[in-house]
């Protein structure tokens, strides 16, 4: 009987490992669901806005974009960790949900390296410490200068516990000694819109995230994290320039899915977050909003990935940060 057993079960795989190749080989053959685990507006919402078009005339079928955002974004990466591990449930995945939410929030059922397979490493976004217009200062030095003489009274903002620009201040208050208190808020569209009210008093926004309010007069940029001054803001200072060199809050985004995905699905989508990089326009779209576009294979995000994770436990643990 056990061995009649083994047989059958060595027959139904034979049987559906070709099956389950020929239907990787047709991905996909119905829309694919784009999930991203933030609010709209911020960096991660409008990069899937952009390739749900691109990618969508690469693989022939609808990328339909679902925001699922909550706990640092873990809430929509648990979700696409959980769901079918077939190519079309796709996460736009970051440094905040991927590698630093999973690391402060210690009650968390999902681990994205466990969990989700790489599909590719789309851009990394220049970034700046941004204040309010009517905050009294306009400078960094301006800034670290105020925040002394008025202990307790300067407020930071993020885009909630654990997101990048949460720990990316940490880090910078550890460096520099800034005496500033964490108010966090749901994603990087209410970050923005409190930092132009004057609710805060500072925050690390995303270059596109931050146009709106520095146009308008509202958002005061102070200093940027590219290695050199971006042509577009070329009054702002590096933190290079103001002697900050071991200092590089960047902000990477990618694309993952469910561990277990076919390795040509995973192809697949890889192939098309490439060609929609390449295209003219995302270039473009890229110059305006900051944006370093990168692509290459998925071991690329794996790359950076391990990099987070060779860095950022030990910081995290030196800055004993809660999740709310």
């Amino acid at each position: 009987m056990t061995h009649r057993r083994s047989l059958l079960q060595a027959a139904l795989a034979a049987f559906v490992a070709p099956l389950a190749h020929a239907q990787a080989r047709h991905f996909p053959e119905r829309p694919v669901r784009l999930v991203v685990p933030n609010p709209p507006a911020g960096p991660s919402d409008m990069l899937a806005r952009y390739l749900s078009d691109t990618m969508a005339a690469s693989l022939g079928q609808p990328l339909v974009i679902e925001n699922k955002p909550g706990a640092a974004g873990l809430i929509g990466t648990a979700f696409v960790a959980s769901s079918p591990a077939d190519g079309y449930t796709v996460l736009v995945t970051s440094r905040s949900n991927h590698v630093v939410a999973p690391l402060v929030q210690h009650s968390t059922q999902v681990t994205p390296q466990r969990d989700l397979a790489s599909v590719g490493l789309a851009i990394r976004a220049v970034g700046m410490f941004a204040t309010n217009a009517k905050a009294g200062f306009s400078t960094l030095p301006q800034m670290l200068a105020y925040a002394k003489a008025n202990p307790g009274k300067l407020f930071y903002g993020s885009a909630g516990v654990g997101a990048t620009n949460h720990i990316a201040i940490e880090q910078f208050k550890a460096m520099s000694g800034l005496d500033a208190t964490h108010v966090p808020y749901k994603g990087s569209g209410s970050l923005v819109t409190a930092l132009m009210a004057g609710e805060i008093g500072l925050a690390l926004l995303d270059f596109s995230s931050a146009q709106a309010g520095i146009k308008a007069g509202t958002i005061v940029p102070m200093v940027q994290t590219s290695a050199r001054r971006l042509p577009s803001m070329a009054q702002v200072p590096t933190f290079v320039e103001l002697g900050y060199r071991d200092y590089d809050p960047s902000f990477w985004v990618g694309l993952s899915v469910p561990r277990g995905t076919p390795a040509d699905a995973i192809e697949r989508l890889n192939a098309a977050l490439n060609q929609a990089l390449g295209q003219t326009e995302m270039k473009a779209r890229a110059q305006v909003n900051g944006w370093e576009l990168i692509g290459g294979p998925p071991r690329t995000l794996d790359d950076a990935v391990a990099a987070d994770l060779a860095q950022l436990p030990a910081l995290l643990r030196s800055l004993d940060l809660k999740a709310s």
